[in-house]
């Protein structure tokens, strides 16, 4: 493209580094989502059979499933950890890193345990990627920061990932991300639902204004913050909260709260504290005493992220005792 001189000034963004700019001599494949590295990522080891959660979005099934991947199910422990026996060498396993809460101890044993492992770290995009043998690690920006598109494949050794997809072009469905800083993000919400549509449009490469953005951000800034407010709630919800979670964090996507009270989420919500049910397909596909039902039924994901500080952490807290009395 030739160079272009003179006329009005563009958005500007600082010239930073992305999270994922180097890292350990680790290879790195930029795509347009999550399920879109997930996607690339299954291609690349071409699995003669995908184990994959039942406790999961289902957008990773239906990928799966667009591209004519041979996948079963497996069940969760009372550890959040893979409730199935080593698997055969020539398979592989999709492990979710929920809540970002994990140790990397925790995921480096599953990586020695079933060697094949594609790890979702969508919902911990500041966890360190896991680099042993035939391990993947995909991330989600988009989870983390206001973006329009955006996913990460991290990975190390002789494998290759293609990168041969057409490149995503976002800046027409960016309106909502300047509509919710004028009018807030619930006016914005249903505009950021409809830009979502065109990422289930097959694998695409990460926009070039998507990239841009990413390096224009502090993450040190972002994950301080994600683990302070993250340590406020786990202080605050120590005595009540049904799921065991550790003090420390990586930066989480949320705080897991899990109260078995039917009315809560109603309450809280109505409070304005906008906590989704995940997965509440899962009801009508598991055990009823299963993990997997006990979260979809139960589980209050709370925000932990750089929007707020920890007197909102404390309100929020407040708020929600309040709805229990």
């Amino acid at each position: 493209m030739m160079k272009e001189y003179g006329g009005y000034l563009p958005l500007e963004l600082r010239e930073g580094h992305e999270l994922f700019d180097t890292y350990n001599g680790a290879k790195v494949a930029r795509f347009n989502s999550g399920r879109a590295s997930i996607a690339a990522a299954v291609k690349s080891v071409h699995p003669q059979k995908l184990y994959i959660p039942y406790y999961n979005c289902a957008v990773v099934r239906e990928t799966l499933a667009a591209e004519g991947v041979d996948y079963e199910y497996y069940y969760l422990d009372e550890n959040l950890e893979p409730a199935i026996e080593i698997i055969n060498t020539d398979e592989w396993l999709i492990y979710v890193h929920y809540f970002g809460i994990a140790s990397e101890e925790k995921m480096k044993k599953i990586a020695d345990k079933y060697k094949n492992v594609i790890f979702d770290n969508t919902q911990a995009f500041f966890a360190k990627p896991i680099l042993d043998g035939n391990c993947m690690n995909v991330y989600s920006p988009r989870k983390f920061v206001g973006l329009i598109d955006g996913g990460y494949l991290v990975w190390s050794g002789e494998r290759e990932v293609s990168e041969d997809y057409p490149q995503d072009i976002s800046w027409e469905r960016g309106g909502f991300l300047l509509k919710s800083l004028e009018l807030g993000t619930n006016a914005a919400y249903k505009d950021n639902l409809d830009s979502k549509v065109c990422l289930a449009d097959g694998i695409k490469r990460m926009s070039v204004l998507t990239r841009r953005m990413l390096k224009s951000l502090d993450y040190d800034d972002l994950a301080e913050k994600r683990d302070r407010n993250y340590r406020v709630l786990v202080k605050k919800f120590e005595d009540v909260n049904l799921l065991k979670v550790p003090m420390q964090g990586f930066a989480p996507f949320v705080y897991p709260l899990v109260i078995e009270n039917s009315d809560l989420r109603r309450r809280v919500v109505e409070k304005k504290i906008y906590v989704p049910q995940w997965w509440k397909y899962l009801l009508d596909e598991v055990p009823e005493d299963s993990i997997e039902s006990w979260l979809s039924q139960w589980l209050l994901p709370l925000p932990v992220d750089h929007r707020y500080n920890e007197n909102d952490m404390e309100d929020m807290a407040s708020i929600i005792f309040q709805c229990l009395k």
